[in-house]
């Protein structure tokens, strides 16, 4: 997956990650608390994620059924990807250094970085 996911895309589809399948009416009223969007916006983010090929789109009547094409664990790869890309030119380590420096981590944070650390070292260690 190559397509890129506006930040208010990642709204709308985590609404339908986490309630599809779903209806435009129903993504409008789960974002009414947090957006004042109209529901033409709504419609408008995710005809487009339709057009992304992210949403499948099924017409029910006189309402479009939207389910996701693409898991969130796809679209969270290739944002990191993206990310690493832009921000820090693919180097992983000054990535990974900059958040630990700079983020509030609890000890079971720091823990399960170390335990995946160590499983990476010795996946390493075999090739």
């Amino acid at each position: 997956m190559q397509t890129r996911i506006s930040p208010a895309e990642w709204e709308v589809l985590n609404i339908v990650w986490d309630r599809a399948p779903i209806t435009s009416p129903e993504v409008y009223q789960a974002l009414a608390d947090d957006r004042e969007w109209h529901p033409k916006t709504v419609n408008t983010f995710l005809a487009r994620l339709a057009e992304k090929g992210v949403l499948a789109v099924e017409r029910d009547g006189k309402t479009n059924v939207y389910t996701p094409l693409v898991s969130r664990e796809q679209c969270v790869r290739q944002e990191s990807k993206n990310f690493l890309q832009r921000v820090f030119r693919g180097a992983l380590a000054p990535m990974m250094l900059h958040f630990v420096e700079h983020s509030d981590l609890s000890d079971e944070d720091i823990a399960e970085l170390q335990k995946l650390l160590k499983q990476r070292a010795k996946k390493g260690a075999r090739k």
